[in-house]
């Protein structure tokens, strides 16, 4: 089935080639040339000539089983984004002991369009969730960490998402709860429950910070305190975190689009919630 995304026809030879790396995801990170061809929505001959090319790069690799998966060029070229930080800065032990002293899961998230991206996810056990981890995704309405996003989002950038008025109002108002309160607060029907908190570091596009009860099928153990009761650890740990992230300019030296600037006089010190 093709992605909805897939690229019309008349698209430069830059937009496929970007159609054929965009159609990996968490779900699919090998595949053959046909299954790429139905993701991409490109004829089978044009997906095989530019798999040549992006695997003469390195972009994409192939197993032996004529299988490709995304290559090291681009893991290279992903850890040169500032938000690649969280991972590449040593913030994992601090989210671990988060995660090990409540029992429940950690994640870092950042912004990607209108969903929440996953930078790092730990478990208690020190692992991340079956099929989950970063690179997932989890829509900005939908989440609290995505509340957390949009609250760092101007008001015309929160206008512009495709939602009804309805949705808008609510989103809003959760929004609006969000920053007043300094936390966010989402839960479903079969009792997954999710806090987040921001990450303000300077100069580094908004951050969220995410704890959630653990997927049932994981490894890691129940919780062992209420995610509401672990709010000032989640905190302290996002102004831990602000802070690692800001001790290294960003070398991008530019700001996340739709987002506010920094707030005058802001200093390495007023980063994150205190």
């Amino acid at each position: 089935m093709a992605r909805a995304d897939a690229v019309p026809p008349g698209k430069s030879v830059t937009e496929r080639a970007f159609a054929v790396l965009m159609s990996f995801d968490m779900a699919h990170r090998q595949m053959t040339l046909s299954q790429i061809s139905r993701r991409s929505g490109l004829p089978v001959a044009t997906t095989f000539r530019l798999l040549n090319h992006l695997e003469a790069i390195s972009a994409v690799q192939r197993d032996p089983a004529g299988r490709y998966a995304i290559g090291p060029k681009i893991w290279q070229l992903g850890i040169l984004a500032p938000t690649h930080d969280v991972i590449g800065m040593g913030t994992r032990p601090l989210l671990l002991r988060l995660a090990t002293k409540s029992g429940m899961m950690v994640r870092v998230f950042v912004c990607n369009g209108e969903q929440a991206l996953c930078l790092e996810e730990v478990l208690a056990n020190g692992a991340s969730a079956p099929g989950s981890g970063p690179g997932m995704t989890l829509p900005l309405v939908d989440s609290a960490a995505g509340h957390i996003l949009m609250g760092g989002m101007t008001p015309a950038a929160r206008s512009s998402m495709p939602l009804t008025r309805a949705q808008f109002v609510r989103v809003e108002e959760s929004i609006t709860a969000a920053m007043e309160q300094g936390w966010a607060r989402r839960s479903d029907v079969a009792g997954h429950v999710e806090y987040a908190v921001p990450i303000r570091a300077e100069g580094r596009p908004p951050m969220a910070l995410s704890l959630s009860t653990p997927p049932t099928d994981s490894a890691a153990t129940r919780p062992t305190a209420s995610i509401e009761s672990m709010i000032p650890e989640m905190r302290g740990a996002a102004h831990s975190l602000a802070v690692i992230l800001a001790s290294v300019p960003d070398p991008s030296g530019s700001q996340a689009p739709g987002t506010d600037p920094p707030a005058a006089g802001t200093s390495k010190r007023d980063a994150g919630d205190e």
